[in-house]
């Protein structure tokens, strides 16, 4: 990803942040290296294939979407 991409894709996520309108899914096939699970502060996320995120607990900080490095974790509105 090139220094441009990643700098716009910070500027989309930090729309979304802590917006309980949204929520963070796995769409696609998970690299299973579970970033995700060690980077989310509320352990909303369960080690599953794919993972499985608990929205009671979720905050939406959107820690996860950032760190995925196969772009698996994303946001739906």
């Amino acid at each position: 990803m090139n220094l441009q991409r990643g700098i716009d894709k910070m500027k989309e996520l930090e729309k979304y942040r802590y917006d309980k309108s949204v929520y963070t899914v796995a769409i696609g096939k998970c690299g299973v290296c579970y970033l995700c699970i060690d980077e989310c502060p509320e352990n909303a996320i369960e080690e599953k294939e794919p993972v499985k995120i608990d929205y009671n607990k979720c905050t939406r900080c959107l820690r996860c979407v950032e760190i995925c490095p196969t772009g698996v974790m994303q946001i739906i509105d």
